[in-house]
């Protein structure tokens, strides 16, 4: 479908889609952190890691990019989108992201071919490492046969590294007594972070260049103060904004957001909200609608959540302090 403010704006493609787009990755404070906390797990060799955080922070994309990051001479990478899913399944779907033949349906079979595989691989010098997205959504019998799969070792490391990237829930799943094996095994934990306001100028000017903006069109200073208040810092919610915005400003002849841009564009998703039948209007807000109530959530019941390593006697530690130890 024809976008119709690109040409008017002069950019060549969406800036603010809400696919995950690894060609518009922006590095905030918290990404950064959170990768060095899993730069950090991979040089350990051991245990599990656990990235968290709300809707829309952009844990896919953290997870895709980590990956595709990872030196391909040394590390085998699978990543697990969708963990609904039986035993069975789960080792063929590991199998294939390792490009690994699957000629059976027998768990044991396929137990079998993942242990004999990590195990060539690791004679090659070559280690895994599984990302498992949306991990709060892994049934119990699912998390202890995973917690079973980090049991692959030589004597002297892990051979299978197991990163889980979750939405909060995830907290409260493994501090149940039934799952304290598992905690006991995560060695690094880290909680994605919104954008703060300064970022969130950096974040569209990133996105607008990636598009192909040479310019035409700006957000002021108020505008992204009005987008930082409503968004508060979720980037799924400011790719929301942004795209309304440029729809906004190509409707009403304008080059420029500024704060009134932004306030119309809010004024007419409420109202759209207020007026519509909900199967109609999902769509369109209801990305809006489930970012605010959730920050708002999370802000509200964030004494609970954080520091949440206390709760598994595990302290998160970053490269940076592993070299200062």
């Amino acid at each position: 479908m024809e976008i119709p403010y690109l040409e008017y704006c002069g950019l060549v493609e969406k800036p603010f889609g809400l696919t995950p787009d690894p060609s518009f990755y922006f590095e905030s404070k918290s990404y950064r952190e959170a990768t060095d906390h899993l730069k950090f797990f991979l040089s350990q060799k051991e245990g599990f890691a656990v990235i968290y955080g709300d809707v829309g922070l952009g844990k896919t994309t953290i997870s895709r990019i980590f990956l595709d990051n990872l030196d391909k001479q040394q590390f085998h990478t699978a990543l697990i989108l969708n963990p609904i899913m039986d035993q069975a399944e789960f080792l063929r779907q590991v199998l294939k992201e390792l490009s690994v033949p699957v000629y059976t349906t027998n768990r044991e079979e396929l137990l079998e071919n993942l242990r004999d595989f990590l195990l060539d691989e690791y004679r090659l010098g070559k280690e895994t490492v599984v990302v498992i997205d949306e991990a709060q959504l892994l049934s119990p019998d699912l998390f202890e046969f995973i917690r079973v799969l980090s049991n692959f070792e030589t004597d002297k490391q892990k051979i299978l590294h197991i990163i889980l990237f979750a939405q909060p829930e995830i907290i409260e799943r493994l501090t149940d007594p039934n799952m304290r094996y598992l905690a006991q095994r995560i060695t690094v934990i880290y909680r994605l972070k919104p954008l703060a306001q300064d970022e969130i100028f950096l974040y569209i000017h990133h996105r607008l260049l990636r598009a192909g903006s040479r310019g035409f069109v700006q957000f002021t200073d108020d505008a992204v103060k009005e987008i930082y208040n409503a968004s508060l810092g979720c980037p799924r919610l400011v790719n929301v904004l942004g795209d309304r915005c440029l729809l906004y400003i190509y409707s009403h002849s304008k080059r420029i957001v500024d704060g009134g841009a932004v306030r119309a564009v809010l004024k007419e998703e409420s109202q759209i909200l207020m007026r519509r039948e909900p199967r109609k209007y999902r769509k369109a807000v209801f990305a809006l609608a489930a970012c605010v109530a959730l920050f708002i959530l999370a802000i509200l019941f964030k004494p609970y959540l954080h520091p949440i390593y206390k709760l598994f006697n595990v302290k998160p530690t970053t490269a940076a302090q592993q070299k200062n130890n």
